[in-house]
């Protein structure tokens, strides 16, 4: 069987969908597994083992994409197509394959083969959605995203203990940012009882790295060593991670490392929070409301200081 699944989306979108894709391959072993995603996730997950290759589409000229993609189904003879984006424009990917392929369509869209009825954002996490996706076709042991296949031969090898903060956020997200001057506030506090304290995020970041910097003059810039390649090797070292509602804190959290997670209260915060066996929610119905102190009750509890 050759199986391709639709996965567009954002950083956190794309790791959570990860385990979706393990339990795929787990119940069909044989299956070569191929992926349609963005073109800026394909050099990381082409080395994530269950995937045969990556088709990529950047969601531009719809009809360009039909075309690619009607010509990739029939190149490599798909028999399943799995949709996890479930989205008013792979509605109309669903409508060309089923009229011009062979192929069968598992999607909460019109044209699919198997019906699957996705319930609305704020009911449950999005990977319960996929779990029950996956169970139309009798796929019913879902697997949690490991992303062990991320780890790096030259792992992180640091002497002193240290606090990742990811501070930052998308250029729409600034209303999921915590305070810059919190997050000096808690930096200070941390390198008081010797911690290192690491700032991590894009070049988009750099402002407000380096607004925590003049807080903390000892946080130290990690942007060179935030690229996804890297991240989760530094993650996996850390005492603590510190982190907005943004995409690296999915990755962070399937490390099982301790995650404070500082976020608004809303439907999509309980429907996309971080997954892993130590995330720690701090939510508020303004994300900016939360108060320093609120976080450092929450680290003496982790770090046992």
């Amino acid at each position: 069987m050759n199986i391709l699944v639709i996965k567009h989306g954002s950083l956190g979108d794309i790791f959570l969908s990860v385990g979706s894709i393990q339990s795929i391959k787990q119940h069909y072993p044989d299956a070569k597994l191929f992926l349609l995603t963005q073109s800026n996730y394909k050099n990381i997950l082409k080395k994530l083992p269950e995937v045969y290759t990556i088709l990529e589409d950047n969601r531009g000229f719809i009809i360009q994409s039909i075309s690619k993609i009607l010509g990739f189904i029939n190149e490599h003879q798909i028999n399943l197509i799995i949709d996890f984006q479930n989205s008013s424009r792979t509605q109309f990917y669903n409508f060309f394959i089923k009229y011009f392929t062979r192929a069968k369509i598992l999607s909460a869209r019109k044209f699919s083969t198997y019906t699957y009825h996705q319930k609305p954002l704020g009911l449950q996490h999005i990977t319960d959605n996929h779990k029950d996706q996956l169970s139309k076709i009798g796929i019913n042991n879902y697997q949690t995203s490991n992303l062990n296949w991320m780890i790096k031969k030259d792992k992180v090898d640091k002497k002193k203990p240290y606090v990742i903060f990811i501070p930052g956020a998308s250029k729409t997200g600034d209303y999921k940012r915590w305070p810059t001057n919190n997050y000096g506030a808690i930096a200070n506090y941390l390198t008081d009882k010797n911690y290192d304290i690491y700032l991590t995020g894009s070049k988009l970041d750099e402002r407000v790295i380096n607004e925590i910097i003049k807080i903390c003059s000892v946080a130290k810039n990690k942007i060179k060593e935030s690229k996804i390649d890297d991240f989760y090797d530094l993650c996996l070292k850390s005492s603590l991670i510190i982190s907005n509602d943004t995409g690296p804190a999915h990755i962070a959290g399937l490390t099982n490392r301790h995650l404070i997670w500082l976020a608004n209260d809303n439907k999509i915060s309980f429907s996309c929070h971080p997954l892993g066996k130590n995330v720690h929610k701090i939510k508020s119905k303004s994300v900016k409301d939360i108060h320093p102190n609120q976080v450092i009750k929450k680290i003496d509890h982790i770090l046992n200081i």
